[in-house]
């Protein structure tokens, strides 16, 4: 009996299932068709994320949204930043839908009503993967930006003390790299030499793009001392380049710190294999 009612259960949420693909497919067509298929696998199913989204009139306004939307500013730039967000928000509600579509299935298939729980592990699973997705590419940003920062100022301060101007040593250092770091200095040289953009509010932009609280600090000091010449410059960029290389050391050593971590949780699900391998036969055996 429980098999049945399992099995009417799946096909009511296939039909809601598809008819949500369909009318979202159709009302959100124009936002899922740019996205890059080897970025985005299931792509032809977000509809029925975006047609949820739509249904309940979704504001992305809770603090959550805000601070993922920041994120995504900084990962993706301002102009589609929240573009990105909202596809993040509908893949996530899309990837939790096919795993609920398909959890009331378990029970008939393996015979265990408790089956059904792997669906909802599954689902938070998904989420929480879909979920990670911009804060992952957002550690992973600023851990690239303070690796380079320190060697960025180093080389300022030295091309400055041989005498070159600030936009000068910007441009040639920026050509020496390839990090995260070193592309938003090239932007900041476009913007000056090809959309006409003054060399502060350039620095600034580079600023706010990195979006880490020590990048805007130093460039408001940079902008700040390049008025008043190249010996209180060099002056400024030795220290601040002896502090960048402290907050590097930190954040090597919280890394490993992160990776440590991160080696608990398999050998956790390691040790819990082993006890349940020893105390299967020790229980088979004594009749339990």
């Amino acid at each position: 009996m429980i098999n049945y009612i399992c099995v009417g259960i799946y096909l009511i949420f296939a039909l809601i299932w598809i008819v949500l693909l369909l009318s979202g497919s159709r009302a959100y067509g124009e936002m899922i068709e740019p996205l890059d298929t080897k970025k985005y696998l299931l792509k032809s199913l977000y509809g029925v994320g975006f047609a949820v989204l739509g249904l309940i009139h979704y504001s992305f306004d809770t603090p959550v949204d805000r601070k993922r939307m920041a994120d995504a500013k900084i990962v993706y730039g301002a102009e589609y930043g929240e573009y990105y967000y909202r596809v993040n928000v509908a893949e996530k509600i899309t990837y939790v839908s096919i795993c609920i579509l398909f959890t009331p299935l378990l029970v008939p298939i393996t015979g265990q009503p408790l089956a059904a729980l792997f669906g909802i592990f599954a689902a938070a699973g998904m989420y929480y993967y879909s979920d990670t997705k911009i804060t992952d590419i957002t550690k992973e940003r600023e851990a690239s930006i303070t690796k380079d920062f320190p060697d960025m100022v180093s080389k300022m301060a030295l091309l400055i003390n041989a005498g070159m101007i600030t936009r000068e040593a910007w441009k040639n250092i920026a050509e020496t790299g390839d990090g995260v770091l070193y592309e938003e200095m090239r932007i900041a040289v476009q913007d000056m030499e090809k959309r006409g953009v003054s060399e502060a509010d350039a620095y600034i932009d580079f600023g706010n793009r990195c979006g880490l609280t020590f990048i805007k600090k130093f460039i408001a000091m940079l902008v700040q001392n390049i008025a008043k010449g190249n010996q209180e410059l060099v002056n400024f960029l030795r220290s601040e380049s002896a502090v960048c290389w402290e907050e590097k050391k930190h954040l090597v050593k919280r890394q490993g710190e992160e990776a440590s971590n991160k080696l608990m949780l398999p050998l956790g699900m390691i040790m819990v294999g082993l006890f349940i391998m020893i105390l299967v036969p020790i229980l088979s055996n004594m009749g339990i």
